[in-house]
C-alpha cells in the first residue's frame, strides 16, 4: 500500500483516537438508566472486541497471523464504518441541542469531520486490498455515509445548510474524497479531471459527437412522455416545468445523485481496469459495461419509495443501464469525472422540476409503449458505446485507462 499523504503509522494514531472516542459516547450513552438496552449492551461488546483486535494485530505487526489479520480487517470495515457515522451523529446532535446559538459553528465543523471521517479505515483497511472483488466489498462496506446525515438536527430555518446536510451533498463530497485516497493508496489514481494529454487518437469530432449523444439521452430520459399509441414512444415529448419546484430541496437532491452515484460507479471503473488488466482487450469493456450493471442494480432499493411499485423499480433497474453505459465510455473519453456528473445532476434536476424531488422516481404501467420505451433507452446507448469501442475511439479509452493506472 503506498502511503497516502501520511505515514500508515499516522493513519493508525488517528483511528486508534476514532475508536476510544466511540468507545467513550458508547459508554456515557449507556449511563442513563433508560438507554441500557441489549441493542446498546451488544454496540459495546463488538466495539471492544474490535478495539481489541486492533491492538491485538498492531502488537503482533511484525509477525501478525494471516487469518488473525483478516478477521479484524473485515470485521473492523463492517462494524466501525457504521459505528463511526452512529457516533459522529449522536456527538453532533448533543452540540446541537445544547448550543444553539453556535449552531452554523457546529455544522461547519461537523461537515468538516464528516468529510474526512473514514478515511483512515479506507487507508489502513481497504488501501491494502489486491483483488478487484475484495475491493468492491470494502467500498460497499465504506459507503455507508448517505442517509445517517438525513437525522442529524439541523434547523429547517437554515434552508441551505439544512437541505445541503438533509439531501446527503455532504456524504456525497465525502464519499468522491475518499475515493480519491483509496485510488491513490492503490497505486492508481482516482482523478475527477485527468489533465488533457495531447493523443494523435483524440478526435474533437468524435468528442462533440459524444457529448451530443448524452444530451439526446438526457433529453429523451427526462421528457419523453407517451401512453398506448406505439409512435409516442419515438416522438411524443412533454416539457412540464413548474416554478413550485424550483427549490432547495429539488437542486440539492440532484446534486447529492450526480456526485455520490458517480463516484461510486467510477470507483468501480477504476476497480474492473485495475483487476482485468491482464486482459487487456477485455478490461475496458468489464468496467464500462460492469459498472453500468452494477449502476442499475444500485436502483433497486428505490421499490415502495413514494409509492414506487416493483415493476417500476424493475423498469428503473434496466432503464439506467443505459445511461450508466454511456457515462462511463463519456468519461473514460474525456478524463473528466464532472461531465458525467453534470449529465446525471441534470437528468435528476429536471425530473424533479416536473414532478418534485419527493414523487415516485420511476413509472411503468404495463403498455407496449412501456417496454418499447424501455429497450430504447438501454439497446441505443449500448449500441453506441459498442461503436465507441474501436479504432482511434477505442484507443483513446485505453490511454485513459492506462493514465487512471499510473500506467504508459
Amino acid at each position: 500500500m503506498n502511503d497516502v499523504i501520511m505515514s500508515r503509522k499516522r493513519w493508525q494514531q488517528i483511528l486508534d483516537a476514532q475508536m476510544l472516542i466511540a468507545l467513550i459516547v458508547t459508554i456515557l450513552e449507556m449511563i442513563p438508566k433508560r438507554e441500557r438496552n441489549a441493542g446498546n449492551i451488544f454496540q459495546l461488546v463488538c466495539l471492544v472486541l474490535v478495539i481489541g483486535l486492533n491492538f491485538y494485530v498492531q502488537f503482533k505487526r511484525k509477525n501478525p497471523s494471516k487469518i488473525s489479520y483478516e478477521i479484524n480487517r473485515w470485521f473492523t470495515l463492517w462494524l466501525l464504518s457504521d459505528l463511526f457515522i452512529d457516533t459522529w451523529l449522536k456527538v453532533g446532535n448533543y452540540f446541537l441541542l445544547n448550543f444553539k446559538q453556535l449552531e452554523i459553528l457546529c455544522v461547519l465543523l461537523l461537515w468538516a469531520a464528516y468529510l474526512v471521517l473514514l478515511l483512515p479505515l479506507a487507508v489502513l483497511y481497504a488501501g491494502d486490498l489486491k483483488k478487484w472483488y475484495l475491493r468492491l466489498i470494502a467500498v460497499y462496506l465504506l459507503d455507508q455515509q448517505y442517509g445517517p446525515d438525513q437525522l442529524l438536527l439541523v434547523s429547517k430555518n437554515l434552508r441551505i445548510i439544512h437541505s445541503i446536510t438533509w439531501q446527503g451533498v455532504i456524504a456525497a463530497l465525502a464519499l468522491l474524497i475518499l475515493a480519491c485516497f483509496l485510488g491513490y493508496a492503490w497505486g492508481y489514481r482516482f482523478n475527477p479531471n485527468l489533465k488533457f494529454v495531447k493523443s494523435r487518437n483524440f478526435q474533437m469530432s468524435i468528442f462533440v459527437i459524444v457529448i451530443a449523444f448524452a444530451t439526446i439521452d438526457l433529453f429523451y430520459n427526462a421528457f419523453s412522455d407517451y401512453d398506448k399509441q406505439i409512435w409516442t414512444a419515438f416522438f411524443s415529448y412533454s416539457i412540464d416545468i413548474q416554478s413550485k419546484y424550483l427549490t432547495i430541496p429539488n437542486l440539492t437532491s440532484a446534486i447529492e445523485p450526480g456526485i455520490l452515484e458517480k463516484t461510486e460507479r467510477y470507483l468501480m471503473v477504476l476497480i474492473f481496469i485495475a483487476g482485468f488488466n491482464r486482459f487487456p482487450k477485455w478490461r475496458v469493456p468489464i468496467a464500462v459495461y460492469a459498472s453500468g450493471i452494477l449502476f442499475g442494480l444500485s436502483h433497486a432499493g428505490n421499490v415502495g419509495w413514494n409509492g414506487e411499485t416493483l415493476s417500476a423499480t424493475i423498469a428503473q433497474v434496466i432503464g439506467v443501464m443505459g445511461s450508466g453505459f454511456l457515462w462511463a465510455v463519456l468519461y473514460l473519453y474525456s478524463g473528466k469525472l464532472w461531465l458525467p456528473m453534470i449529465f446525471h445532476f441534470l437528468m435528476d434536476y429536471l425530473a424533479d422540476l416536473q414532478s418534485g424531488w419527493n414523487s415516485a422516481g420511476w413509472q411503468f404501467s404495463g403498455w407496449a409503449t412501456d417496454y418499447i420505451s424501455e429497450i430504447l433507452m438501454v439497446a441505443v446507448p449500448l449500441a453506441f458505446t459498442i461503436w465507441m469501442m474501436f479504432g482511434q475511439r477505442r484507443a483513446v479509452l485505453e490511454e485513459n485507462a492506462n493514465r487512471l493506472l499510473n500506467s504508459n
